[in-house]
């Protein structure tokens, strides 16, 4: 894996639209014109929108250590998971976004195959970077072992992938840098959640609407319905079989609902 220096990316920078000359080169087969909608996706996904706020943020970033950080966990991680070498991206986040500030503590992260993103405060410690790592890297590690193309992965292979890398945090650090939707509903709940609503539609891909509405819980779906429901099934598999998320990474997503039943 490679840390990217990305502080130097936004030191030179006049505008957001001038990281597009680093980042588009990291998606294989993109065309130089379609840097717009990677980084709109970026920015959806937590990335800052605020040039001068994310430069000063970057600034912060390196002056703290963040960069040597990440690149310790970046070498534990990958020996702990004999996982890949990937490119891991450091960006300010968008502190502005109420739901990324309250509900994931300035914090986010997007992990391909092949690459990594994180979007940091400079006001986290460094726990909290070490807990999105371990989730954002084991998604990677994750999509390693998995022989799906992107367009046919289903809601179940989503909510186990995110359960996982979860579960991986809870592995590692216990309750203190678990995210707050994994507990935010009881076992009988998630139970029924599971039954009434995950449940019909498992294979259902990304590009139905319903796919990110039970993920996210959005509209009339309870918060991080997929997200938690995928969290208990995994611990309830790992807990039963005496397995760990590094067992996990090769597991199919078929074989966690034996949980469940």
């Amino acid at each position: 894996m490679s840390v990217e220096q990305t502080y130097s990316w936004l030191s030179q920078a006049a505008s957001i639209n001038d990281l597009a000359h680093y980042i588009v080169p990291l998606f294989s087969g993109v065309e130089k014109k379609d840097w717009k909608g990677i980084l709109g996706h970026l920015q959806h996904h937590g990335m800052f929108k605020n040039i001068k706020e994310g430069s000063d943020t970057a600034s912060k970033l390196k002056e703290k250590g963040f960069y040597e950080h990440i690149q310790k966990e970046e070498q534990y991680l990958k020996n702990k998971w004999k996982g890949p070498d990937v490119p891991i991206v450091t960006l300010p986040v968008d502190v502005r976004n109420r739901t990324i500030r309250l509900e994931f503590g300035s914090k986010s992260g997007l992990a391909f195959q092949d690459k990594m993103f994180l979007f940091l405060s400079s006001e986290l410690d460094f726990a909290s970077v070490s807990a999105l790592m371990t989730h954002e890297y084991h998604h990677v590690c994750r999509l390693d072992h998995l022989t799906k193309e992107e367009k046919d992965v289903t809601l179940l292979d989503t909510i186990i992938m995110e359960g996982l890398a979860e579960y991986a945090v809870y592995e590692r650090f216990g309750r203190s840098q678990t995210a707050e939707w994994t507990s935010w509903y009881t076992e009988k709940q998630l139970q029924a959640l599971y039954e009434k609503k995950i449940a019909p539609n498992l294979d259902i891909k990304r590009e139905n609407r319903l796919f990110s509405q039970l993920l996210f819980g959005k509209g009339y779906h309870p918060k991080m319905l997929g997200y938690a429901v995928g969290f208990n099934i995994v611990k309830k598999y790992l807990t039963a079989n005496k397995a760990n998320t590094a067992d996990g990474l090769s597991i199919p997503a078929e074989t966690f609902l034996n949980a469940t039943l």
